[in-house]
Order: C-alpha cells, then sequence, then structure tokens
C-alpha cells in the first residue's frame, strides 16, 4: 500500500466527521469487518510515520520563505530558530531591525483548541516581555481566531496555568509596569497592543507571487 491509497482508505473511513464515525461504532449502529479494519489500521500507521515531525518541517521551510521575501534591503539576518516548540531562549528570527516569532495551524471552530491557546499565548508573551529595542512581530496562519482568543475574557493565569515559566514572565511583566489589575487576556492585549505586532503569515507571502 503506498500513501496515495493510505490516504484515500483513510479518508473514505473518516467520512465527513472523524467523531461521527467514531460516535456509530461506539453505539454498534455501523459494522466494519476484521479485515476492513486491518487495512485501516495498517493504511493510518502508513500515514502517521509519514507526517513524523511534520509541525516541524512546516515551522523551517515557512520561516525560510519569510526569510527570503519579508526582509528590507537595508535588514540582515542575526539568528534562526528553526524547529517548532516554546522552550528555547531565543526568536525564531533576529536581525538586526526585528525579532519574530511564527505560529503555524488553523484554529478548529468545533472545539476549544486549549493547547493551541495555551501555544499561542505563550509566544506572544515571549515577545511582549522581551527587553529588546528591535521591531516585534507574531506570525501566525490564522490572525482572526487569535485576535478573537486575545480580546477574550479567559484568564492570563488560567491559560498559563500549565506552563510555570511563562506564567513567571508575564506575571513579573505585570508588576514591573504596574499593571496588577489586568485579569484576562483581553486586558492584556488591549493595554500593550502596540508592543507586538500580529501579521497574518498569509501577507507575508503575497510577496513570492
Amino acid at each position: 500500500m503506498n500513501l496515495s491509497e493510505a490516504m484515500n482508505i483513510v479518508k473514505i473511513f473518516k467520512n465527513e466527521s472523524v467523531k461521527e464515525t467514531l460516535n456509530g461504532l461506539q453505539k454498534l449502529e455501523k459494522t466494519i469487518s476484521i479485515s476492513n479494519f486491518e487495512t485501516i489500521y495498517l493504511a493510518a500507521k502508513i500515514i502517521k510515520e509519514a507526517s513524523s515531525q511534520i509541525d516541524e518541517i512546516v515551522h523551517a521551510s515557512g520561516i525560510m520563505i519569510a526569510k527570503e521575501v519579508w526582509l528590507n534591503e537595508d535588514e540582515k539576518v542575526e539568528y534562526l530558530s528553526l524547529g517548532a516548540g516554546n522552550h528555547k531562549e531565543r526568536f525564531d528570527m533576529e536581525t538586526n531591525l526585528r525579532i519574530a516569532e511564527f505560529k503555524f495551524g488553523k484554529w478548529n471552530k468545533k472545539s476549544a483548541n486549549g493547547i493551541r491557546r495555551r501555544g499561542y499565548f505563550a509566544n506572544y508573551v515571549i515577545l511582549l516581555v522581551a527587553n529588546d529595542p528591535r521591531i516585534k512581530y507574531f506570525v501566525v496562519e490564522d490572525k482572526v481566531a487569535f485576535i478573537k482568543f486575545m480580546s477574550g475574557k479567559a484568564t492570563w493565569r488560567n491559560v498559563f496555568n500549565k506552563n510555570p515559566s511563562g506564567f513567571k514572565k508575564l506575571e513579573k511583566f505585570i508588576i514591573e509596569n504596574k499593571k496588577e489589575y489586568l485579569v484576562t487576556v483581553g486586558e492584556i492585549y488591549k493595554e500593550f497592543e502596540g508592543r507586538v505586532t500580529i501579521i497574518e503569515y498569509n501577507q507575508i507571502i503575497e510577496n513570492t507571487n
């Protein structure tokens, strides 16, 4: 079985919604033979293996495109961090004029996006609290969804309840700026909106056309 065949098998199994398919199986409303499940299992394993570390590949290639088309003529790259993840000391891209973090992936309109919210907010805060004179950019693939979250009423303490490092950094920043009254993500975003420029990745790659 090749990758194309595997993808077609999984697509048929998922139908319009994998959740509905699984619910139907749990309620014994659908019957699929063991041999068919073996085929589905094999197909899923092939796709999983092929997509190993795909997030890091997307992250790295996306940054490399930006490196070629986004910068000014007098701008020089000083540092790149191409691996995906929030646990690092420097930024995804650093030039003599700007620092930038990149986040790829669409937000799921049918879920709470808990992991994605924490990840995006962590990257935003890394930029926000950075004591750096260069222009700060947060490049995202789904700006509308992110701004909606950033304008919401979720408390920053709750968003950071599984990120003690991010919690301490933001708490320290808030105290130093004498803004202890800020409770929600929306309040923080409104108060410091001008410090980090949020840009959609499509705005960058439009320059390649």
